[in-house]
């Protein structure tokens, strides 16, 4: 072993003997053209043999001056199928060792999209790498491709290929690209439900079972295993969450299933993982399926996160075909009104135009005017809606909660119908609402609607007068309506519309006989019971009795027993 001294005196000997070759022989100038050249030489090398294959730096130069042609505009068909040859030709045997680059990648791309044959060639040396192709950066761009333009059985064969790797490939934010594509566009029922069981646990990722189809059919077959099934999702679905890509669909499929199922402790971590981060979710139906789940079983100070996450998007989810249930939900059982109206309702009324003059907009202002009446909504949307009652969260009474939020949009939704009286009282998609707007809403408006409606019926009578309230059936309809609530109205001690229609119309009331609806109309005061009402349509009625036994109408047989 050399000691220090000696290492020290060689050193010295080398610098000296360096020192004397420089002293004997000149620096010469360096020509940088040749030291440039030699580099770039050097560093094609070492990128050639890093990468294991010698040619696929020049094959991959060449492939891309090909390609240069190709793309041109101006390249004719002939030109352009004989350069495609040559292309495959260059390419055939090495695609793996190109696919993987972001520039020979498009090469790839084009000769997919040029023809069956070239994707067929392409499809068959590379069909045995889907997954890891799933995962690259590049390459997966190659994937898309053969879901979109591929045969059936190369589509199969794609979605065969993920079997046992779903879960992994849905953490990936590249891979889950390419399986929510084959989940939701191409997979067929039954290759769906092979997708979600892997999902469920290691059983099921091995052995698909063809009678499961979602979580529910599961917990049914085996529901013992409950607990185990239910930890095993509540595992993925949180890896996934934290990694952010939970906007695909069939991870709303899955959180759906999990929030009905699993007990409120386990729903919530996965709220608290979501509260702020379902708005991009709710555009789909499971996803806003998901933001109501949420809202039900968040507590109060989650539901309160979730709402103010949507500020000033609110408008954009009324108007949405599945977002707007997520509203419903959230009037349906947020206790705190207050603020509701703050942060809701008071963004909503600022475009409430907007939405009226859309059907999901227009659902979302009739339910805070008519909540859950089946005379605008459909069984199906209530029966959705009814999965919400009873959670823990909600403790006010619905009827209070309800008035609260009427009472809010009240001033609004009343100016709005005083604006468009005139073509909506004449409007079968209208009608029923102004009805239930002047039962369920309260202010000042409601009296000058009573007049305007009163002015519009005061109009002389004559059977077959085109435009008159009596020869619109659905005009009339809304008249008796507004009639037979004066009932409830007079006992809250609130203004009443027949003594409104009554003065205003007095003249013209006693023509209404010569009409069979005109005769229920008059029919419907008498039965309000209210004195006044009564005894004002007996006055203007009495010279008439004689004309009303004359007359064959149901309507005017029943009036008559009545006077």
């Amino acid at each position: 072993m050399k000691t220090l001294d000696e290492y020290e005196k060689k050193k010295k000997k080398k610098r000296k003997i360096g020192e004397e070759e420089e002293e004997e022989e000149p620096q010469e100038k360096r020509d940088w053209k040749k030291f440039k050249a030699l580099k770039k030489e050097l560093k094609i090398k070492r990128k050639t043999k890093s990468q294991g294959v010698d040619d696929k730096y020049e094959v991959g130069c060449r492939a891309k001056k090909i390609w240069e042609e190709v793309r041109q505009g101006n390249c004719s068909q002939k030109e352009r199928e004989e350069l495609c040859k040559q292309l495959m030709a260059l390419v055939r045997g090495k695609v793996k060792s190109l696919i993987f680059a972001h520039d020979t990648v498009r090469v790839i791309e084009t000769l997919v999209a040029v023809g069956e044959e070239y994707r067929t060639l392409l499809f068959d040396e590379l069909k045995q790498d889907i997954v890891s192709l799933s995962k690259s950066r590049y390459a997966h761009f190659f994937v898309l491709k053969i879901l979109r333009y591929g045969s059936r059985e190369q589509k199969d064969e794609v979605i065969s290929s993920l079997k046992g790797h779903v879960v992994t490939l849905m953490k990936n934010k590249i891979a889950s690209d390419v399986v929510e594509l084959a989940y939701n566009d191409y997979a067929n029922a039954k290759q769906r439900s092979m997708m979600i069981q892997e999902f469920y646990g290691p059983q099921f990722c091995i052995f698909h079972e063809e009678d499961i189809h979602c979580l529910d059919d599961a917990l049914k077959k085996y529901p013992d295993q409950k607990k185990t099934i239910l930890k095993d999702i509540h595992t993925n679905l949180q890896s996934i969450i934290d990694k952010g890509v939970f906007t695909n669909t069939m991870v709303h499929t899955l959180l759906r299933d999990f929030l009905m199922f699993s007990s409120q402790g386990n729903r919530e971590s996965i709220i608290e993982a979501l509260r702020e981060s379902l708005m991009p979710i709710i555009h789909t139906r499971d996803g806003a399926r998901v933001a109501m789940l949420c809202i039900w079983h968040g507590p109060k100070k989650t539901r309160k996160i979730i709402l103010k996450s949507f500020r000033s998007h609110f408008v954009k989810i009324a108007l949405e075909k599945y977002g707007h249930m997520v509203l419903l939900a959230a009037f349906d059982c947020f206790d705190d009104t207050e603020f509701m109206k703050k942060v809701v309702i008071s963004e909503l009324m600022e475009e409430l135009s907007q939405l009226v003059g859309s059907d999901y907009g227009l659902r979302v202002v009739r339910f805070l005017v008519a909540p859950r009446d089946p005379t605008f909504f459909h069984p199906d949307i209530l029966a959705v809606l009814a999965q919400g009652d009873g959670n823990a969260i909600s403790l006010k009474d619905n009827v209070k909660r309800r008035q609260e939020l009427q009472q809010a949009v009240s001033p609004s939704v009343l100016r709005l119908l005083i604006a468009n009286l005139k073509h909506w009282s004449v409007n079968a998609n209208w009608t029923l609402f102004i009805g239930a707007s002047l039962k369920a809403l309260s202010g000042p408006e409601i009296n000058t609607i009573f007049q305007e409606l009163a002015n519009m019926c005061s109009e002389p009578y004559v059977p077959g007068l085109e435009g008159h309230f009596l020869e619109i059936a659905h005009t009339t309809k809304m008249i008796t309506y507004i009639i037979k609530y004066d009932k409830e109205r007079h006992a809250a001690y609130k203004p009443i519309f027949s003594t409104v229609l009554l003065t205003t119309a007095e003249e013209e009331a006693a023509g209404w006989i010569n009409s069979n609806r005109g005769c229920f109309v008059l029919l419907n005061m008498i039965e309000t019971e209210i004195p006044e009402v009564v005894s004002k349509v007996k006055k203007v009625l009495g010279p008439h009795k004689d004309k009303l036994a004359s007359l064959k109408f149901k309507g005017a047989e029943l009036l008559l027993q009545k006077l």
